[in-house]
């Protein structure tokens, strides 16, 4: 009877540091591997100035975030491109700009976040403006330029972007662009007008082959040259 209460004993002891051990982590078992560049970011704060806004453009560019650039362009948003004759080589409106960037809705094809491997963007401010409401009645019914009960904030500046998809095959812009700023009613600023100036020597229509040479060894190109040949 004193044996097996010894052995009950001891039986009953075993079990609880098994238990114990089994809770606790494995001695023996290898570490879980963290990335050393695994980064939680906090969310872009809200564009609630226009400077903030051009904070959160560039954050969407670098990171190349398609949600949060979708928050930055207004409904009525219009991207141009001019030759040097100041003629229009290039336009589009919303809803091709978000294609052009993120992709097709029902992910059929990619967009400029998604085929080049590095995305650098840099905007160097030049001049910071507001362009006065009054200034720009509607020349005809759907102006897109006229904003007669509006002003604009307007930041003028050369933008830098080198994207990559190999380290000696992709498009470098480098170029003077301007970006015009509403405020909507819910206090939250949007870029409704994207202009960009023509590269020194650009006339005429695009030149798509032209372009391709230039990215084969990541030569300067302009930002239209680049949308239109992912098109």
């Amino acid at each position: 009877m004193e044996q097996n209460m010894r052995r009950l004993s001891i039986y009953i002891v075993l079990s609880a540091n098994l238990l114990l051990w089994s809770a606790c982590k494995n001695p023996f078992a290898p570490e879980k591997h963290k990335p050393d560049d695994e980064v939680v970011r906090q969310p872009a704060p809200p564009a609630t100035t226009p400077e903030q806004l051009m904070d959160n453009l560039t954050r969407a560019m670098r990171d190349r975030d398609i949600d949060l650039y979708e928050t930055l362009i207004d409904e009525d948003f219009w991207f141009t491109e001019t030759d040097c004759t100041g003629e229009i080589i290039f336009a589009n409106g919303r809803e091709e700009e978000l294609e052009l960037m993120g992709g097709s809705r029902d992910g059929s094809s990619p967009g400029v976040f998604d085929v080049f491997r590095t995305f650098e963007y840099e905007f160097t401010p030049i001049r910071r403006s507001t362009e006065l409401g009054l200034e720009f009645p509607n020349a005809f019914e759907g102006d897109p330029d006229g904003h007669p009960e509006e002003d604009w904030e307007i930041f003028r500046g050369r933008v830098f972007m080198l994207l990559l998809q190999a380290a000696d095959q992709g498009f470098r812009v480098e170029q003077e662009m301007s970006f015009k700023l509403h405020q909507r009613e819910d206090g939250l600023w949007t870029i409704i007008r994207w202009v960009n100036d023509a590269l020194a020597g650009d006339c005429g229509d695009i030149d798509v082959e032209d372009s391709t040479e230039k990215a084969s060894a990541a030569r300067p190109s302009s930002w239209a040259a680049l949308k239109h040949h992912l098109r």
